[in-house]
């Protein structure tokens, strides 16, 4: 819980724009020393975030997943080879959530397979799972919830598990 309390407080960093360059550096260098770490870390970082939308609104968590896009200019009709690109990185990112949110085997087993190729794909996704971060922060902050140190109070009123259990929201599915 420690390194999604850590990963939250970079990507608040990130979305304000005086601090983005210091959480982007912070992120990178965490980035660096294990991509795949950090990369599941935001999913479920985002799933939580999902989970906050869909208790605020009634919208299913897969709905809201389902809406996860990648924003940009790439989506016009002048660019259809980029919008596939795009929308295949939006599609690996909103596995890994999914995968955060179920804690599904197959669907673990489908973000696994998706973090394989080309070779560096995990670190690309992290860099592109931010945009879509500031997606659903949006939708937080338009329902009236504060996304503001939520993984922290999380951890702050939980106890860690003596064994290991697998994080996921499932009930809520």
């Amino acid at each position: 819980m420690v390194q999604i309390v850590d990963l939250e407080r970079l990507v608040c960093g990130w979305l304000a724009p005086a601090s983005r360059p210091q959480s982007e550096r912070h992120l990178r260098e965490q980035m660096m020393v294990d991509p795949l770490h950090t990369l599941r870390g935001m999913c479920w970082l985002m799933a939580m975030w999902v989970v906050a939308i869909h208790l605020r609104t009634g919208r299913q968590p897969t709905a809201v997943v389902a809406d996860l896009a990648f924003p940009g200019i790439w989506r016009g009709p002048e660019a259809p080879k980029n919008a596939q690109l795009w929308e295949n990185l939006a599609g690996r990112i909103r596995l890994g959530v999914l995968a955060a949110l179920t804690s599904d085997a197959a669907t673990d087993e489908q973000f696994r397979e998706a973090l394989r190729h080309p070779a560096d794909i995990t670190s690309i996704l992290v860099h592109y799972a931010l945009p879509m971060m500031a997606g659903l922060h949006r939708q937080m902050l338009d329902n009236g919830v504060d996304p503001k140190e939520m993984a922290g109070t999380l951890a702050l009123y939980t106890v860690d598990p003596q064994e290991r259990t697998t994080a996921c929201f499932r009930p809520l599915t």
